[in-house]
């Protein structure tokens, strides 16, 4: 068959089109995907906010709900996945297996109790917070809902009421418990003074304390979203129920410092790991 020139240019421009096509494909699927994944997180988001419409803000939980455990792990996988955070959890070996635990460490970010979160998920732990934090629309009852406690430090009977309440969830066997003795965030990095009353949640639930650091979280803001922020959380030590019960909470928030600023001077701790 002969083809004249119109018929030539009809079979060149109908390959140009089918090879388009493929690109167009890709760049169809390229393009579907991220916005796929975006609506589902926008939708998870509602629906995380309309559930908390159904939370009693003027109740202390004292069970974990399983599906609301479920939406406050998956608002800080979305906080964390966003904001390009990566967490690695050193030392998970040493938490302790037969008992629940009092778990303290340094504070240097609003992304502490997040990167814990994350790191620590299948214990569940249950965090101490300002009371601001629990007035933030939605995150402050999604908080609530998962058993968190706000703690007044500036009223003693009212911080000595939450205190014997955290103890009262370790006794009932509910999760761990995790504060953090400063208190509020250091800007340095420096450990500011400690409220050593928090150690007597372990002593009065008669569990172990485990005694961990945080490091990076300070770099997240300015890192987020474009650049990667590696996270490290060590696990240092445990101090056995016996011993946490034995010693007065002074003795232990001058011992629990010393084994987070030993830690603090080993540059190999976070380089090992990231």
């Amino acid at each position: 068959m002969i083809f004249s020139p119109g018929m030539w240019y009809i079979v060149e421009n109908a390959q140009i089109w089918e090879d388009n096509a493929v690109f167009l494909k890709i760049l169809l699927i390229l393009l579907i995907i991220p916005a796929a994944f975006l609506a589902l997180t926008l939708l998870f988001l509602l629906v995380m906010a309309v559930s908390m419409l159904f939370v009693d803000t003027n109740r202390l939980y004292d069970r974990i709900n399983p599906y609301y455990r479920f939406l406050a792990d998956g608002t800080d996988w979305i906080v964390l996945f966003y904001s390009n955070v990566r967490v690695h959890l050193i030392g998970e070996e040493k938490l302790p297996k037969e008992s629940l635990y009092l778990l303290v460490s340094n504070h240097r970010s609003g992304y502490d109790p997040l990167c814990t979160m994350y790191a620590l998920r299948k214990e569940k732990p249950i965090f101490i917070s300002k009371p601001e934090n629990f007035q933030i629309p939605a995150i402050g009852r999604l908080a609530r809902s998962v058993c968190f406690r706000p703690i007044d430090r500036e009223n003693a009977r009212n911080a000595l009421a939450t205190i014997k309440d955290c103890a009262k969830l370790l006794k009932n066997n509910v999760a761990p418990v995790a504060v953090y003795p400063e208190g509020t965030r250091s800007k340095t990095g420096d450990l500011l003074p400690f409220h050593n009353s928090v150690f007597k949640i372990a002593q009065e639930a008669n569990v172990p304390i485990v005694v961990m650091t945080v490091k990076g979280t300070d770099r997240i803001r300015s890192n987020a979203p474009w650049h990667k922020t590696d996270v490290a959380l060590t696990i240092l030590d445990v101090l056995s129920a016996e011993h946490v019960k034995a010693s007065r909470s002074a003795q232990l928030g001058e011992e629990i410092r010393q084994i987070m600023e030993a830690d603090f001077g080993n540059a190999d701790s976070i380089a090992a790991h990231v």
